[in-house]
């Protein structure tokens, strides 16, 4: 079974959730184009680090969700890597666009559909998950990120997929 981020439920608000994410471990690169696009290019260079195209030749076992967020021109994807693994036990990359971070976790608004991953999809749950901390008051801390769960194989209509967005505090 697929290894995910886990976290902690602070409150089931109907509509959308807040959660508490632990701190976690992110190898990510930055690809211009569409979600799509960007997504495929930076799947395939992720995919072939943890698949032991590494500096050290070591494997490492997929996790999900595959996060991808959107930059000036293109999109960050990131994988989260297994939280058995610290900063030090990270094989190095000579794929220079590769690059690791420590992320301190913190709190975030989630809201959960199905369907294809497509950016029109996500942008539309992005935007309706904004509207509903608006109305609630809840002050948002960065850019939305998408995560998705399921590989290609899954049925659309079974794929779990995810907004979350940073919250203040």
């Amino acid at each position: 079974m697929t290894e995910k981020l886990g976290y902690q439920l602070i409150e089931n608000l109907g509509a959308f959730e807040i959660r508490q994410y632990p701190p976690h471990i992110l190898v990510s690169t930055n690809e211009s184009g569409s979600m799509s696009t960007a997504g495929s290019q930076s799947f395939r260079r992720l995919a072939n680090y943890i698949f032991g195209g590494n500096n050290a030749g070591k494997s490492i076992a997929m996790t999900a969700p595959v996060m991808q967020a959107k930059k000036e021109e293109g999109f960050v994807t990131s994988f989260v890597m297994p939280a058995s693994m610290s900063m030090s036990q990270m094989p190095s990359s000579s794929d220079p666009t590769l690059s690791f971070s420590e992320h301190p976790g913190g709190k975030f608004a989630a809201v959960s559909f199905s369907g294809l991953a497509s950016q029109p999809l996500f942008d539309s749950e992005a935007k309706a998950l904004k509207e509903a901390l608006a109305k609630k008051k809840i002050e948002i801390a960065g850019a939305a990120i998408y995560a998705r769960f399921d590989g290609p194989w899954t049925p659309f209509f079974l794929r779990h997929n995810e907004v979350l967005i940073p919250l203040q505090g």
